[in-house]
């Protein structure tokens, strides 16, 4: 008997799709980075099939779910009147013609294909409701992780199985094994730096080659303009020895554009084929083969001055996009925010900004004073907002700013949870699912201070209603002269 494991992560994933085409369906949903990320755990666990059909069909539903998430940044970007909303299902609708291209003709993603049949037809809100609906209630196979070095069955006579096997191929697949940015595997959403070149190494299993096909062509493919990128196409000739074979080759990648703050990822995604044309097609392609590439420069563009506090700032936006009660248009308010606070907690640890022991009104008016000088900020921060029977500190388009002083007990990040709770008393108050907590730590100091950026961070409220999202920046002052450090 042959010995199999059924792959238990493909139904974690699939759980966590349903779940997220579901959210996806309702009216006002904008949750895409949720979709992103559970379309990359699908595309994760279809490498781990040992038959490619059963690989392949979690792949299109993979490019399935990413499909979705462009139709729901339409829906997001019409209801809140953004310029060129359209552009967003014009994507999804290009991306559905290569998905037919290279899922379409494949009998094990019929199934698929019927659910996707009306991306092309999409004019309203809510036909997008009614795709992810119906997609989410599309079965998928069952996948089977069989033991190669298990015996036959001995139902079939060896001589005739053999000679089956002779008669029936192998399956022409191609696994894309892993991605290698500068040596370094490519994560989830990987950062480069624009304007510069950077090693692009790819790996792939191909079971076998096909007898008139002289080069294995593994190209990019987006929706991101042309001007903006120069990713390469790798061409893989016929190696030597018997399959399954296992290629690898270097490419040199480039992002000629630097991103918005505010903007999502690139995304390239590497569809394989042979050449010439005239050898045997398609070729079913499994694993992970989509990147999506994060681009800002923080030369350029910095958010505070200080390039770790901005990649924390980076670092809290992309967790915040994962939290679905967060609108965008709030992210972005935060951000306008931390870029504040962040560059006042680099200067603190940098320069005794705050000598001495001081009081809470003093601290919330130096805090005022700096965010009215922000241009993105200025006359829409409010000061004492009545909200959930108390006063604010501060607010910006809603969002509360809390502001704290502790004077006695030196503090790390994790210690500013005492604080969230009125913080996030505030924010629900308000209708919102995220806050600001800023701590003046003034404590007398016998060491010298910790990276800004290790003071920056989200701590999670739980509320009867949810889980609530505190943006917390602790500010080091009444620091230690580094001349006393040495007596």
């Amino acid at each position: 008997m042959r010995h199999a494991a059924i792959l238990s992560e493909a139904f974690s994933a699939r759980v966590e799709a349903v779940e997220a085409l579901r959210r996806a369906a309702e009216p006002r949903s904008a949750d895409v980075e949720a979709l992103s990320r559970t379309a990359f755990a699908v595309e994760a666990v279809s490498s781990r099939y040992g038959r490619a059909s059963t690989g392949a069909v979690y792949s299109a539903f993979a490019d399935l779910l990413r499909l979705v998430s462009m139709l729901v940044d339409w829906r997001a970007a019409v209801l809140a009147a953004t310029a060129d909303a359209d552009r967003f299902l014009r994507g999804a609708q290009e991306r559905y013609r290569l998905w037919v291209g290279e899922y379409g003709a494949a009998e094990a993603a019929s199934a698929l294909a019927d659910a996707a049949a009306g991306v092309p037809g999409i004019s309203s809100l809510a036909d997008v409701g009614t795709f992810c609906a119906r997609l989410a209630a599309t079965p998928l196979p069952i996948g089977v992780f069989a033991d190669d070095s298990a015996r036959r069955s001995l139902r079939i006579p060896e001589r005739e199985e053999a000679q089956d096997a002779r008669e029936r191929p192998v399956e022409l697949s191609v696994a894309f094994l892993q991605f290698l940015i500068d040596g370094t595997p490519a994560t989830e959403t990987h950062y480069i730096t624009p304007g510069e070149a950077h090693d692009l190494d790819i790996e792939v299993r191909v079971t076998r080659w096909p007898e008139t096909a002289e080069t294995l062509q593994l190209s990019p493919v987006t929706i991101e303009p042309a001007d903006t990128h120069a990713f390469p196409t790798f061409s893989l000739s016929r190696p030597s020895g018997d399959p399954p074979f296992r290629l690898r080759q270097l490419g040199r990648a480039v992002l000629k554009t630097a991103q918005g703050v505010n903007a999502r990822p690139f995304e390239f995604k590497y569809v394989a084929q042979f050449l010439p044309r005239a050898a045997e097609q398609p070729v079913s392609v499994v694993g992970q083969r989509t990147l999506r590439i994060e681009g800002f420069d923080f030369t350029r563009a910095g958010l505070t001055g200080y390039g770790t506090v901005d990649r924390r700032a980076l670092a809290i936006r992309d967790g915040l996009r994962s939290s679905r009660p967060v609108t965008e248009s709030e992210i972005g308010d935060v951000l306008a925010v931390l870029a504040v606070l962040g560059n006042l907690a680099g200067r603190s640890a940098q320069d005794p900004v705050f000598k001495g022991t001081w009081s809470e009104a003093h601290f919330q008016e130096q805090v005022r004073a700096e965010l009215r000088r922000s241009p993105r900020i200025g006359s829409d921060l409010d000061e004492h907002a009545h909200a959930a029977g108390g006063i604010t500190d501060l607010s910006f388009r809603g969002i509360p700013i809390e502001l704290k002083v502790e004077p006695k007990i030196t503090l790390a990040l994790g210690d500013c949870k005492c604080f969230t709770d009125q913080t996030a008393s505030y924010a629900v108050a308000k209708g919102k699912r995220v806050g600001i907590l800023c701590v003046l730590d003034c404590s007398p100091k016998e060491r010298g201070p910790f990276p800004a950026e290790e003071g920056i961070g989200v701590l999670t409220c739980e509320t009867s209603g949810g889980p609530v999202h505190i943006v917390t920046v602790l500010v080091q002052g009444n620091l230690v002269r580094p001349s006393d450090l040495s007596r």
